[in-house]
């Protein structure tokens, strides 16, 4: 877990010339109502100030945030605020006021992690319900590196009457945030806080889980993560590898069942997004006698023993995520291509689409080459387990990379790690569908459920589905494993109740199927959890 070992005041203090620290009390202009000697008053220090969580609480995330304790109210120490969704900062006031300015000031100190929020909005409350005044996005890009602060201001000359005021910050990493300050008159009475836009009462009312029988699922129920192109025999696939993934093949060697419908080609991580290290990356993968080959052989051979003809397995593969940076990737069109960005593409965003473009051109020309008869290409996948909103052009990307997808009719998936910038968003950057990682068996003797309830009630409320990991096949490993499913199973993400993306590390299940005792357990349990019945590893 990250932890940010700095001292605040200097970071500010070193960016102290950058400061956009103009305060709202100096733009508000004095009502008619009042005398022209009367000026706004503090209203912060009259009520009671309280900051709660919109989004799925988590004792990791809150731990280290717990470590930047400081008053939101002051300009002496910084509040930090570490991932969690929303906050909210809400000022109770003694009795109704006319409020004419809110405003709070927030830190970026990029190398630390700590960005800027995206935005601001400003709420007021009247009779019980609640009104919003819009928000005020950055004033710079996310990926400003300068150490820097900015005040997110609301103003009104003629104020608005309300008997609480709150502001909603989202918080992807790290938010850090002092001044929350609230001006106004306690004794003049604004426009009514109703002539503002109401708010819903359950704005993120929860969707549910991503279902198998949903559109967007296209028919994936589980999907199995297969890593290639790179690490030897772990990441070479064989007939032989493939058929006890397709299809339950218990200890006497006898399939009985179908398992995974759909596999995930992605690239070991070690695999360079250069121009040469995915040609060969792809050369790979479509090799004879192996990977996507050994697929379609193994599929033809599990449809003869299942008596199921014409039946095809989903394939998802991948694109490549290219990110800004000093990366050169090759030559396309004569023309050299780097992400380190120019006068012409600062961003490096046109370079990136170009770099896109023509590896997804590849990938598509060898499928159709290939002409695999019991394989059907479903989607494609993202492979960038976040949404790096502080890198620069970074939304135009991802978005051009849906984009090119839907242009030759596929859908483009995801799967972001717990805790991942853009979760919420997922629909909205252009996603299809996308899967949460719990990431709760790889913490082994630290993992606390409390992860998988998160994780599950994350996907529920952006209508998502879940990934299933498995990291070793150790008693141990095996007792965390039970606890993951177990967990699935009692919020709504059991067998047929929603999709799942299934991680096995390194052929940790082939490696399960094709042993006895404890070893075999973990590929037994996945059968079990697949099928919604006990399954035994015996004839």
């Amino acid at each position: 877990m990250f932890t940010l070992a700095f001292s605040l005041r200097g970071a500010i203090a070193r960016g102290a010339s950058a400061v956009v620290a103009v305060m709202a009390a100096s733009q508000v202009q004095l009502h008619a109502q009042s005398s022209p000697a009367e000026a706004p008053q503090d209203l912060t220090g009259l009520g009671q100030v309280s900051v709660s969580i919109d989004g799925v609480p988590d004792p990791v995330f809150a731990a280290e945030e717990a470590k930047y304790p400081g008053d939101v109210t002051s300009f002496d120490t910084w509040r930090g605020f570490s991932h969690q969704g929303k906050r909210v900062i809400t000022l109770a006031l003694p009795k109704p006021a006319d409020v004419v300015s809110v405003s709070v000031r927030a830190l970026q100190d990029f190398p630390l992690g700590i960005y800027f929020p995206r935005y601001v909005e400003f709420q007021f409350e009247s009779n019980g319900k609640w009104y919003s005044a819009g928000r005020e996005v950055s004033a710079y890009p996310l990926s400003t590196r300068n150490v820097m602060a900015q005040t997110f201001t609301w103003a009104s000359q003629t104020g608005v009457e309300a008997s609480a005021v709150r502001i909603i910050v989202p918080v992807d990493v790290w938010v850090f945030l002092d001044g929350f300050d609230v001006k106004g008159f306690l004794n003049a009475k604004g426009t009514s806080a109703s002539a503002l836009t109401p708010v819903a009462a359950n704005p993120d009312k929860p969707v549910g889980p991503l279902l198998p029988t949903s559109p967007n699922a296209y028919g994936i129920r589980n999907m199995l993560l297969v890593e290639t192109g790179a690490n030897g025999s772990l990441g070479t696939w064989s007939e032989q590898d493939f058929v006890p993934m397709l299809a339950y093949v218990n200890e006497s060697g006898q399939i009985t069942a179908p398992l995974f419908d759909t596999m995930l080609f992605l690239p070991y991580g070690s695999v360079p997004t250069t121009q040469a290290g995915l040609s060969a990356y792809l050369q790979d993968l479509f090799s004879p006698g192996r990977q996507l080959s050994a697929l379609n052989q193994a599929v033809g051979y599990v449809n003869q023993v299942l008596h199921r003809p014409g039946y095809k397995e989903r394939v998802v593969l991948s694109l490549p995520y290219f990110a800004y940076g000093q990366t050169t990737f090759g030559t396309i069109g004569g023309s050299a291509v780097t992400f380190a960005g120019s006068p012409a593409d600062p961003d490096a965003l046109a370079a990136r689409e170009t770099a896109e473009t023509w590896y997804l051109q590849q990938l598509l020309q060898d499928w159709n080459r290939a002409g695999f008869s019991n394989l059907q290409l479903v989607g494609l996948y993202w492979d960038e387990e976040q949404f790096r909103d502080t890198m620069p052009g970074e939304a135009a990307y991802v978005q051009f990379a849906s984009q090119l997808a839907a242009a030759h009719h596929l859908p483009l998936f995801w799967i972001p790690f717990y805790g991942a910038s853009g979760i919420p968003d997922w629909k909205s950057l252009g996603f299809s569908a996308a899967w949460i990682q719990p990431n709760f068996v790889e913490q082994g003797s630290q993992a606390y459920l409390a992860r998988m309830v998160n994780a599950a009630q994350t996907a529920a409320q952006y209508g998502m589905g879940v990934e299933v990991e498995l990291t070793g096949i150790t008693q141990q490993d095996q007792a965390l494993y039970d606890s993951s499913l177990a967990q699935l199973s009692a919020y709504g993400f059991g067998t047929n109740q929603a999709s799942h993306a299934y991680y096995d590390g390194s052929k940790l299940l082939l490696t399960s199927a094709r042993s006895t005792g404890q070893a075999r357990v973990a590929y037994d349990t996945t059968a079990s959890f697949i099928a919604g019945v006990a399954i035994r590893g015996g004839s």
